[in-house]
C-alpha cells in the first residue's frame, strides 16, 4: 500500500516510531493517540495462531510499532516480539516436536544405549523449568534510539560493555562460541538458528546432539521454513549454509575479511566483532547487507549503529532494518550514499531522495513519533519530483498515514509481500 507524503526526511521515523511509548495529553497539548492491545485473530493467519504444539494468546502487546505476542506450546510459554519473531519462535517449537518425536523412537533409544545415556527419554521432560514470558509492559526500543547520537558515533569506544554488563557479556560470548560442530549439523536438519536465545531448544539441541555424537542417531527430519536467518536482498541461503556450516571462529574471520574489503576501519571492525549482544549469525547477515551495499558511500559506518543495541529486541529490529535497506538497493533503486545519523541507517539516491525502511508491526501517532516528525520536516531535500519515502513493513493506525500524508510524505505501508521470500531456495535444496 503506498500513500503519497513527501518532503521530510528518512530519520523521522527513527526518532520517533521507535521511541515510542504510551504517551498523555496535557492540556493545550496536541491529542496523540496511545498505543492499544490488538487481537491475534485479526492480525494472524489460522496456521500461525494454533499448531500442533503450539496455541498464540489473542491479546497482543503493542508499544507503538511493535507487536508482542505470548505462545503457549507443549514446551512452554514464550514470548515474541515482532512478528518476524513469531514465526520465528513457533518454528522452533515445531523443531521441538521434531525432536520430541525422535527422542522417543527405537533409533534414538538404541542410540542412547550406545552412547551410554539413559536419562534423556523426551524433549517434554528437558523443560524442568518452562520458559515465562513477560507480562509486563513492553519495553519497546526507544533507549536504542534515545542513546544513540552524533557524540556517541565520534566516541566508539564508549559503547563496550560496562563493569555491570560484563558478566552477562561474557555468558555470551561464551555461548556463541560454545556451539558445536553436532549442534550445527543439528539446527541445520531442524531450519533453525544454532545461536538461538531459546533456552529450551538449545537444551534439546545439545542431548540430541551429545546422544548422535557417540550413538549415531541416522534419521532425516522433515524441511521446516527458513525463518531465523531473515534476508531480504537474496542471500539468505548462503548466510544460512555459512551459519551451519562454519565454526563461529570461522565466521569471525569471515565477516572480517568481508568488511576489510568494504573498506571498513579495521579497529570499528574489531569492536564490532567483539560486541556480545549481536549472535555471530547476526553478524553475518549484517556484514552481508553491508556487502550488498558496498557500492554506497558510507554503509560501513553502519557497523557504528550495530554497536549499540544491547538486548534481543533492539538487535533484531536494527538487523531487520538493515536487511531491509539493501533489500531496497538491490531490487528498487540503488543508493549513492548511506545516511547514520540516528540508529537505523537511511538511504539516500542519485537524485537526493531519501529513504528509510522500518521493520514495525503496526505503528500509532504517539507523541515522539509527532514530535520526531516535526523535528525532522526541513532536513535534506529531494531533487524535483522527486519524494522523500518512509517504508513500514507492517501498517500504521488511520491517524498515523492522515498526519504523515499532511507533512507530505512518501508512505508505504504492508510491504512484506514486495520483497523476496524468507524461503528464496526450493525446499528441496534446504
Amino acid at each position: 500500500m503506498t500513500a503519497r507524503i513527501s518532503p521530510t526526511i528518512f530519520f523521522i521515523v527513527a526518532a520517533g516510531l521507535c521511541q515510542a511509548q504510551v504517551p498523555s495529553s496535557s492540556p493545550g497539548q496536541l491529542d496523540y493517540e496511545v498505543a492499544k492491545d490488538l487481537s491475534a485473530a485479526d492480525l494472524l493467519p489460522a496456521e500461525l495462531l494454533r499448531g500442533e504444539h503450539h496455541v498464540v494468546d489473542d491479546r497482543v502487546r503493542n508499544d507503538g510499532y511493535l507487536n508482542y505476542y505470548t505462545i503457549q506450546s507443549d514446551f512452554g510459554e514464550f514470548e515474541a516480539v515482532s512478528n518476524a519473531s513469531l514465526r520465528m519462535r513457533i518454528r522452533e517449537i515445531e523443531a521441538l516436536g521434531e525432536l520430541d518425536e525422535l527422542s522417543q523412537t527405537d533409533v534414538f533409544i538404541n542410540a542412547m544405549g550406545q552412547a551410554g545415556v539413559d536419562k534423556i527419554v523426551s524433549v517434554t521432560k528437558l523443560v524442568a523449568d518452562p520458559v515465562a514470558a513477560v507480562k509486563g509492559a513492553p519495553s519497546g526500543i526507544g533507549r536504542l534510539f534515545k542513546s544513540y547520537s552524533q557524540k556517541t558515533k565520534r566516541a566508539v569506544a564508549a559503547v563496550m560493555p560496562d563493569d555491570k554488563d560484563a558478566e552477562q557479556a561474557t555468558i555470551l560470548t561464551d555461548r556463541y562460541y560454545g556451539v558445536t560442530d553436532s549442534e550445527r549439523k543439528w539446527s541445520e536438519k531442524l531450519r533453525v538458528d544454532p545461536y538461538t536465545s531459546n533456552e529450551v531448544l538449545r537444551d534439546a539441541v545439545q542431548s540430541v546432539a551429545l546422544v548422535d555424537a557417540v550413538g549415531s542417531v541416522g534419521v532425516s527430519l522433515a524441511a521446516g521454513v527458513l525463518v531465523p536467518f531473515v534476508s531480504y536482498v537474496g542471500y539468505a541461503g548462503q548466510v544460512s549454509d555459512a551459519i551451519w556450516g562454519e565454526d563461529p571462529f570461522a565466521l569471525r574471520a569471515r565477516n572480517k575479511a568481508a568488511l576489510l574489503e568494504a573498506g571498513a576501519d579495521e579497529d570499528l571492525v574489531e569492536k564490532y566483532l567483539d560486541r556480545p549482544w549481536m549472535s555471530p549469525a547476526q553478524q553475518t547477515l549484517v556484514t552481508s547487507a553491508i556487502t550488498a551495499l558496498e557500492s554506497a558511500e558510507g554503509a560501513t559506518d553502519i557497523l557504528v549503529q550495530a554497536l549499540h543495541p544491547e538486548d534481543e529486541v533492539e538487535v533484531r529490529y536494527l538487523v531487520r532494518a538493515v536487511t531491509l535497506l539493501a533489500w531496497y538497493h538491490v531490487n528498487r533503486e540503488p543508493f549513492v550514499s548511506i545516511s547514520t545519523e540516528l540508529a537505523i541507517p537511511g538511504g539516500i539516491t542519485a537524485n537526493g531522495k531519501s529513504v528509510l525502511l522500518f521493520p514495525s508491526d503496526h505503528v500509532y501517532w504517539t507523541e515522539p513519533m509527532a514530535d520526531a516528525a516535526m523535528e525532522y520536516q526541513s532536513v535534506g531535500a529531494a531533487g524535483e519530483g522527486s519524494a522523500h519515502e518512509i517504508w513500514i513493513l507492517g501498517t500504521t493506525s488511520d491517524r498515523t498515514a492522515q498526519e504523515l500524508l499532511t507533512l507530505e510524505y512518501d508512505l508505504h505501508t504492508d510491504f512484506s509481500k514486495m520483497v523476496i521470500p524468507v524461503s528464496n531456495r526450493p525446499v528441496a535444496e534446504k
